[in-house]
């Protein structure tokens, strides 16, 4: 279609200014680069629906991203600090261990000797060496050992 109005207008006879149409063409091509850059500063200033759906959908996934990552973070330094205090507990459970075992080691020492098996066996047992008399005084209801040769 578009050659066959040329083909018309040529019919016609006009004599056609080349300088006058290449003027007119760029003034056109002038005003329509202008609306262009019009519309795309409108639609710069004002988003369209969609893009506006879009950007929240983005800031939802972004923020959902940085909780999940918080809370993965929080819980770890939860489970640290726990295993941080289950430590303290353990190392001083272990310090009063060792301080029993070495309280124990001490009279076990104690225990081995002859003079402290003597004194249990006299104390506890009430037993004596030959010889010896063993005298009980009732003053206060309890029993007191003396010994004599």
């Amino acid at each position: 279609m578009a050659k066959r109005r040329r083909s018309r207008e040529f019919k016609n006879n006009q004599v056609i200014d080349i300088e006058a149409a290449r003027r007119e063409r760029g003034e056109r091509r002038k005003l329509s680069a202008a609306e262009k850059t019009q519309k795309t500063k409108e639609d710069c200033q004002k988003p369209s629906r969609r893009q506006v759906v879009k950007n929240m959908r983005r800031r939802i996934v972004y923020s959902l991203i940085f909780i999940v990552i918080g809370v993965i973070i929080g819980v770890s330094v939860y489970n640290v600090i726990t295993l941080k205090m289950e430590e303290a507990a353990a190392q001083a459970q272990l310090e009063a261990l060792e301080a029993e075992k070495r309280l124990l080691e001490e009279e076990l020492s104690v225990v081995d000797s002859s003079e402290y098996i003597e004194q249990q066996a006299r104390e506890q047992l009430r037993m004596i060496l030959p010889g010896e008399t063993l005298y009980v005084l009732r003053n206060k209801g309890k029993a007191d050992e003396e010994t004599a040769d």
